[in-house]
């Protein structure tokens, strides 16, 4: 019974001096900070504006062409036969529509933009946190919002080496 207990002891203090030797080393990252910090967001978001302002611009152009046939229509109202008048009228319709149609589709296409732009920034941000991590012996790196207590910040880190490259 006493090599038993010693034994039982024995092996208690061992896992206990390998957990210490073993420790698990865990950093987090706030990868908000790092992607609204990041270089290369400003230079995507500021291409992406530079997209959005040419098209409002071509919008705006388009726009201010039926406003004007509008206002053309409106003086001929009295002089022109019904059916030119209607005619005339759908022809302006189907401007108009097809200038919403054109602003959707323009919206949608630099949201689509937009996304991808984001996705491929947070796949970058994930790469460099996985060759931080792996440079500083990490053995976990957590999301900043996933971990409730302890681990090493290195959010400087990842920024730090994103801007290098």
């Amino acid at each position: 019974m006493k090599k038993f207990l010693t034994c039982l002891v024995s092996l208690f203090f061992f896992t206990l001096w390998m957990s210490e030797l073993y420790a698990l080393k865990v950093g987090y990252v706030d990868i908000e900070k790092v992607f609204n910090q990041y270089s290369g967001t400003k230079k995507a978001k500021s291409k992406l504006q530079s997209k959005l302002e040419a098209e409002q611009k071509k919008i705006d152009k388009n726009k201010q062409d039926i406003l004007k046939m509008k206002q053309d229509l409106d003086k001929q109202k009295t002089i022109l036969d019904k059916n030119k008048l209607k005619e005339k009228e759908d022809e302006l319709q189907a401007k108009l529509e097809k200038l919403q149609a054109d602003a959707l589709g323009i919206q949608q296409k630099l949201l689509a933009e937009e996304k991808e732009l984001t996705a491929n920034i947070v796949e970058e941000i994930r790469a460099i946190v996985q060759k931080v991590a792996k440079e500083k012996n990490f053995d976990f790196v957590f999301e900043k919002n996933l971990l409730l207590y302890g681990g090493e910040d290195i959010t400087y880190l990842v920024l730090k080496k994103m801007n290098e490259e």
